[in-house]
């Protein structure tokens, strides 16, 4: 069975649809999406926004993916939720919706992408999405006077917003702690320069108080255009190349439909774009010979273009936290972690009622873009110079390695930048067993009320890979993050981790702490002890779930599997539009900035194919 089109986009997540819905504005250029999961958009636990994390580690809506054995992190494996659905990782996040830096995107160019920088990528932030403004009250109560009318999104697809929520203590005594630190919120993060405590927006339809993704922001208005074919349950085996001009050339793709079995053939007649994802892409490009000679030749595949560099670059957030007992009185969600049944039916008759209360809210809107307090101190720029001067085992070096060091290194030294992202949520965290989704806060909740603050590293210099184990298309690939094996990895975060015992003894925050109260499971006895805490980090490091620049966009000799045009290297009619492309990880989560990227994806094809002129 064959079918044709103009375009074929491998994956109906957040990237994929957002090309797919642009495209097809057009009425002449057609588009067939494949998508491996299925259609859960009206899903009460994908609409719903806290029930995100009941969702991870479930077959049916997520990759559930593995680490292999983190050598950084004594051998723990570290579970990796990744969207198998329509609206891809957009339909399961926490949806938190973080900006970019600017000096980090200016680093693309940097590194050899002109074309692509702050001033080039702002206008797509801003066309991917709509922020409403709260209510007054709610507006001073989540103190968000750093909001710039003049840079907010007002007409995008992605519906964004903030908590309804102006009576709950705990946020405004957050951004009131940090500012009384000296890190107040310095500017509209969408401005590319910000730092400080904030309360963050969240993806969040603020007239529904539903998830807004991919899937309702773009795919359901353009759903019933006849240019458009989406079919869902459709895993890909792989490109189909016609290799008989100078450059392979991508001519369509081999599926698998769940739904019979059965193989089919989607042509393209000008492009096919894979959007499958920081593992799902460089799996489909190995698959289809594409990746390094000597790994492929290994598997018994045929090599269609020799670059060792595909599924290489891997990185991801870190992130470890501790939980602190709250003070008597003090209102938390472990109830509703522990699934208590009272709490539980609660909670669900105030959202089906008022669309309000606890399920209306997703994962962490409290968070902060902090530089390393030690570091920037006036008077320790001595300690800054000693960690920048760790010597790094020669198997974390690469192509990529002089470029990616200099910029990590000129981030650490402005305290204008965030390097690391401390947040709290009120639950008790699970930090030190295994654990996916739900688990990671449920099965720590013992009784009791806690507040857990957190710290994530936003620019690792760990970098790692992903490759597929076999031929097999139905096997999952080898994915090895490598996290915390860069040694400046782990002072960083520790460094972040230990500024959290100064927050929690700060007003206003700490009257909402238990004195000597109890942390949670394998907590440094002393927070402030800073080798303490870099043995605790070793245990206790978990992921973010923002995997990024496994195909990235960088010159060839400097590790790069597409072009700054997003086609990948020595092909024709093949492009990467995915968060595989992004260079390096971004600051705080990455779901803007793939929606950015996407957006500008979609105007360089109707570029180069002349559409709309």
């Amino acid at each position: 069975m064959e079918s044709t089109s103009d375009f074929v986009i491998v994956g109906g997540g957040m990237a994929g649809l957002v090309v797919a819905a642009r495209l097809t504005e057009d009425p002449n250029i057609s588009v067939t999406v494949l998508e491996a999961g299925n259609d859960y958009t009206t899903d009460t636990r994908i609409r719903t926004p806290a029930l995100w994390l009941s969702v991870l580690g479930t077959d049916a809506f997520d990759w559930n993916y593995r680490s292999t054995p983190q050598k950084g992190l004594d051998g723990k494996v570290i579970p990796l939720s990744q969207g198998k659905l329509l609206g891809g990782s957009s339909a399961i996040n926490g949806q938190a919706f973080v900006a970019n830096s600017k000096a980090a995107v200016d680093a693309w160019g940097e590194f050899g992408n002109p074309g692509w920088d702050w001033q080039t990528l702002a206008p797509y932030y801003k066309k991917s999405h709509t922020l409403s403004r709260p209510t007054p009250a709610v507006y001073d109560h989540l103190r968000l006077s750093y909001i710039d009318d003049a840079i907010r999104a007002k007409d995008g697809p992605v519906q964004v917003s903030f908590p309804d929520e102006a009576n709950d203590p705990l946020p405004a005594a957050w951004v009131d702690t940090l500012a009384s630190l000296g890190f107040p919120p310095s500017g509209d993060p969408f401005s590319g320069e910000m730092t400080g405590g904030y309360i963050n927006a969240m993806s969040i339809d603020p007239s529904s108080r539903t998830r807004s993704d991919s899937a309702t922001a773009y795919y359901e208005p353009a759903k019933s255009r006849p240019n458009l074919h989406v079919v869902t349950g459709a895993l890909v085996d792989k490109i189909v190349f016609d290799t008989s001009g100078e450059h392979p050339k991508a001519i369509g793709v081999q599926f698998e439909s769940e739904k019979d079995g059965r193989r089919a053939i989607a042509n393209a007649n000008k492009e096919v774009v894979l959007a499958a994802g920081a593992f799902g892409t460089p799996k489909l490009l190995e698959l289809s010979g594409v990746g390094s000679r000597e790994h492929l030749e290994h598997l018994g595949i045929p090599i269609v273009v020799n670059n060792p560099n595909v599924g290489e670059n891997l990185q991801d957030h870190p992130t470890a936290g501790v939980s602190f007992e709250a003070a008597e009185g003090v209102k938390t969600m472990d109830g509703l972690s522990r699934q208590d049944p009272e709490v539980v039916a609660a909670a669900m008759q105030e959202y089906m009622t008022n669309k309000a209360g606890p399920l209306a809210v997703g994962g962490n809107f409290t968070g902060s873009l902090l530089p390393v307090a030690d570091f920037v101190a006036v008077d320790d720029e001595e300690m800054l110079k000693d960690a920048l001067n760790v010597e790094v085992p020669d198997d974390l070096s690469g192509p990529f390695s002089p470029s990616h060091t200099a910029f990590v290194h000129s981030m650490l030294t402005k305290r204008t930048e965030g390097t690391g992202n401390i947040y709290v949520y009120a639950a008790c965290g699970n930090f030190i067993p295994e654990g996916v989704g739900a688990d990671i806060i449920q099965t720590a909740s013992t009784e009791g009320n806690f507040l857990t603050l957190c710290a994530a590293l936003l620019f690792p210099l760990s970098r790692g890979s992903v490759h597929i184990a076999s031929s097999d298309p139905t096997q999952k690939p080898i994915i090895d993050p490598r996290y915390l094996q860069h040694p400046l990895d782990i002072e960083v975060l520790a460094r972040h981790l230990t500024y959290i015992d100064k927050i929690v003894h700060t007003e206003p925050l700490s009257r909402y702490i238990k004195p000597n109260g109890r942390r949670s499971f394998g907590a440094p006895s002393d927070l402030s002890d800073l080798n303490q805490v870099k043995q605790y980090i070793k245990r206790a490091t978990l992921s973010c779930w923002h995997p990024t620049s496994s195909c990235a966009m960088l010159p060839r000799d400097k590790g790069g599997v597409v072009d700054p045009r997003l086609g990948v290297y020595g092909t024709k009619g093949l492009r990467v539009v995915d968060s595989s492309v992004i260079p390096t990880a971004t600051r705080g989560n990455p779901q803007t900035t793939v929606y950015a990227v996407a957006e500008r994806a979609a105007d360089l094809i109707k570029e180069d194919y002349g559409f709309g002129k």
